[in-house]
């Protein structure tokens, strides 16, 4: 196997000794050969996961998102089978819950589809879901091919791990300067500063008109996930997308946050500040989802947004309201979207 530092080396003398936080990012979680996703990942929850999900802590969001596709399915007045796509998927312990919650016979007319780019991962969910019927695709094209375009989506803690531009406000500029991220043999990964191009779309993002904006304040934003929504609602003929992740609006994400959300997870434990640089490929990155953007991006994309609920709500509202993911911190920090097309 390669050297890690003559990779780093070799990598980012190709890209002129920088690149954006945003390369950087999906390059320590996707790199196939030294992505956290591809190579390192060992579990999700558990003693071996270096951070949990709800899914992974109980089965009531499972069960709970089973209620919501029967729903949907009323909604959309479909008949006969109905497919469904889950968007990374984990350890496979969500997917368990959701399918058996239909029992053995309504199963039949289910068509579970998993989405997932890491082999690791897929190792787990395979043998989690030894047994029941579900296909697995590498990309959200081919999944949406296979269903005809029809079909409901779900996610949980999906967008979080979607590479981000990490910004940086100039109080003497009253401008958004973007990370970069360096790297030299001697001195290991750093960071330097440029400001964002003049032509660059900053309105698409809410963040970047955050309030009492003060030196130095970081924020993140998700380009690549606005291009992947784009992507499935050009896809998606008729359907629902369910999001569910930690984050907020963006007063809500910031709020008391000059360091921005970005952070690492190693072995359960959260890494924050320059921290998040070490152990490449071996810890998670990941960062608060802006619900503003996602409801904003969708509506453009001509998605109904039919609902915006904390995860408390959510399983308050399909019967798993004692579930201990309802209640706290944990019910409130958590949001669901439901955008319709």
């Amino acid at each position: 196997m390669a050297d890690l530092r003559d990779f780093l080396t070799q990598t980012f003398k190709l890209a002129g000794g920088l690149m954006p936080f945003e390369n950087f990012m999906a390059m320590a979680l996707y790199d196939p050969h030294f992505g956290y996703y591809s190579t390192t990942i060992r579990d999700v929850g558990g003693d071996r996961g270096d951070f949990a999900t709800s899914a992974t802590l109980s089965g009531g969001l499972g069960r709970a998102i089973g209620k919501w596709i029967q729903s949907e399915q009323q909604h959309h007045e479909w008949d006969g089978a109905i497919s469904i796509i889950e968007v990374g998927a984990g350890n496979g312990a969500l997917a368990r819950s959701v399918l058996e919650s239909f029992g053995w016979w309504r199963r039949r007319k289910i068509r579970y589809h998993i989405v997932d780019v890491s082999e690791p991962l897929r190792e787990k969910q395979r043998a989690a879901l030894r047994g029941l019927p579900v296909k697995w695709h590498t990309g959200i094209t081919e999944a949406l091919e296979a269903v005809d375009g029809k079909a409901l989506v779900f996610s949980n803690e999906l967008v979080d791990a979607f590479p981000a531009k990490w910004l940086r406000w100039s109080e003497i500029e009253s401008r958004w300067h973007e990370t970069f991220v360096t790297f030299s043999p001697e001195e290991g990964l750093g960071e330097t500063f440029r400001s964002l191009p003049k032509l660059f779309p900053e309105d698409a993002y809410a963040s970047l008109s955050l309030h009492s904006l003060t030196d130095g304040q970081r924020v993140e934003i998700q380009p690549l996930y606005q291009r992947w929504l784009a992507n499935v609602t050009e896809q998606l003929a008729e359907g629902s997308l369910l999001t569910i992740d930690y984050g907020g609006d963006t007063e809500e994400i910031y709020d008391r946050r000059p360091a921005g959300t970005l952070r690492a997870y190693y072995r359960q434990e959260r890494i924050e500040g320059s921290e998040i640089y070490q152990r490449f490929g071996k810890q998670d990155l990941t960062v608060d989802v802006n619900f503003d953007d996602l409801v904003a991006w969708g509506e453009d994309f001509e998605m109904e947004t039919a609902s915006l609920e904390t995860q408390g709500e959510f399983l308050h509202r399909y019967g798993e309201g004692k579930d201990p993911m309802a209640e706290g911190k944990v019910g409130e920090a958590f949001k669901v979207l439901l955008q319709r097309k």
